[in-house]
């Protein structure tokens, strides 16, 4: 199995869960502008993601220091006896008992799940996965972490985003204490955290980086303590372009908003087969449905499993499959789903797109209440 394209083609989750969904093992590059990044996958699940090998080492030493977890001068040592070993940079830590494996275990997964997170927020970008029996863990490995758990995180932190972008301009300005107290049963325990952290001096990144929260986290606690005057911000001495430049990410693109749908559509389906519970009315009424049933039944109908297995099938094959039964070879749809009146869809392949029909509540195609889906939709 190899894949390659854009992300403006295929959304990185969607490539995510493809992966996790066929439990491939292989590595997936992604790279933008001069930007780029190695996710390790391994039965599906993620176990490693870095940047560059010198970015990863550098903030890695980086975070380190700045939490006392080792002295600079001992860093520098290591680096230089590591260089000329030419080991990989964690195994000679751990062997070497530079630094405890617990903390060297806590810090480095905090650091390639963040990695994953800023990656899931690219807009644009290329992607390559090449499927391996075995992947190369030299420089290191995590837990397993499935796919499906990294893209809960990310649609968690979608609604958030704005808002702390809103209140915190730039993650390098520096974060004071402010006029107004905060009190202990007042603050969240991540504001807690965070207020430990504020000396005047550091920046809302540096804050983040001593932290072992998430920086979504980190970064919303202290947006939460500027709204409620605990906190001031103020611009560094000495910015620099690179420094201007750098900003809260943006809130997250479109699709993800698509997939918490999505979701939420297969959430109905589960609770229709298994209790007859019908939030959606996908399945068909015992009464003659009405106009407005039939959008409601429209509306759902775009976020259904079958429409999105075929393009994972396309992402694959580079084709839309013949028929749906297809579908169900390459493991995408694990049943039959038959449209809201519990009939067969009708499936035509149609060069670069597709038909997807049913036949509506009258049996017969053609009619005003027929529903049509295809990839335009």
């Amino acid at each position: 199995m190899a894949l390659e394209g854009t992300l403006q083609d295929f959304a990185l989750v969607d490539i995510l869960q493809l992966i996790g969904m066929q439990r491939k093992t292989g590595t997936l590059t992604l790279s933008r502008n001069e930007e780029t990044i190695t996710v390790v996958l391994q039965d599906g699940n993620v176990v490693w993601a870095s940047q560059s090998e010198d970015v990863f080492e550098s903030r890695l030493g980086r975070i380190l220091v700045s939490r006392g977890l080792i002295a600079k001068q001992r860093w520098d040592e290591a680096r230089q006896l590591q260089a000329r070993k030419g080991q990989a940079l964690i195994p000679f830590l751990l062997e070497g008992q530079w630094i405890s494996p617990r903390d060297c275990e806590r810090v480095v997964q905090r650091e390639v799940l963040e990695t994953i997170y800023r990656a899931l927020r690219w807009g644009d970008g290329k992607y390559s996965f090449v499927a391996q029996e075995r992947v190369n863990l030299n420089r290191g490995q995590i837990p397993p972490v499935g796919t499906e758990t990294i893209l809960l995180e990310a649609v968690r932190q979608i609604d958030e985003w704005p808002l702390v972008e809103q209140r915190l301009q730039s993650l390098d300005m520096i974060v004071r204490r402010g006029s107004k107290s905060a009190y202990r049963e007042q603050v969240a325990p991540e504001g807690l955290a965070v207020l430990e952290l504020v000396d005047g001096n550091r920046s809302a990144r540096e804050i983040a980086e001593l932290s072992d929260a998430a920086e979504f986290d980190v970064y919303k606690a202290i947006a939460d303590l500027l709204a409620a005057g605990a906190l001031e911000l103020e611009k560094p001495a000495e910015t620099t372009q690179a420094a201007r430049a750098a900003r809260v990410p943006k809130k997250l693109p479109s699709w993800v908003y698509q997939v918490a749908l999505a979701a939420i559509a297969l959430v109905s389906l589960g609770l229709q087969f298994a209790f007859g519970y019908d939030p959606l009315y996908l399945l068909p009424s015992r009464h003659s449905p009405g106009q407005a049933e039939i959008q409601a039944r429209k509306l759902s109908l775009a976020e259904m499993e079958i429409p999105r297995a075929l393009d994972l099938y396309l992402l694959v094959r580079g084709r839309y499959p013949d028929t749906l039964e297809q579908l169900h070879d390459e493991g995408l749809l694990t049943e039959t789903l038959h449209d809201p009146w519990n009939r067969p869809w009708v499936y035509e392949q149609q060069q670069s797109t597709y038909r997807l029909v049913s036949r509506g509540p009258d049996g017969r195609i053609g009619t005003p209440d027929d529903l049509h889906i295809s990839p335009s939709n």
